[in-house]
């Protein structure tokens, strides 16, 4: 009797010593090896997703003599001027029929129209793509397309 007890208290002893060792290693793994805690790592994460190479603006004005527009981006207060080299695109984009009165199917594809820069008015809707991360800019160029929007 005394020989089972003791048994089962090495077979305790040894099941608390390997719970709090995969326990241990479990909780080794929450944190980076750099010692920082877990709400450190996310602070870093959301301060690298903060590159953006694409936004989406209403123009505020339109210097065709300069080439650049000015727009202002969707919930923001703050206005960017926008620099058209050579090489942007500058397309509009229309729905192929009437939106007062759209289709029955689901799907379509928008006419894409090549247009210059005094093709583009104050209060158009735009999608500007930029090659250059475009994050916290007052001014941007290296743009590889800008979409006038339906």
């Amino acid at each position: 009797m005394q020989k089972n007890k003791i048994i089962i208290l090495a077979i305790i002893v040894v099941i608390i010593f390997v719970g709090s060792f995969v326990w241990f290693l479990s909780q080794k793994g929450a944190v980076p090896s750099g010692g920082e805690t877990p709400g450190e790592e996310e602070e870093e994460e959301e301060e690298e997703l903060e590159e953006t190479f694409s936004l989406s603006a209403k123009v505020s004005s339109v210097d065709v003599a300069n080439n650049f527009l000015v727009v202002k981006p969707t919930e923001q207060e703050t206005e960017i001027k926008v620099i058209i080299s050579e090489t942007t695109k500058l397309v509009k984009l229309e729905f192929p029929f009437d939106p007062k009165n759209p289709p029955k199917e689901a799907s379509f594809t928008p006419i894409k129209t090549e247009i210059e820069l005094s093709g583009f008015k104050t209060g158009d809707n735009v999608f500007i793509k930029s090659r250059d991360n475009i994050a916290g800019q007052t001014e941007i160029s290296n743009i590889d397309f800008i979409h006038i929007l339906p």
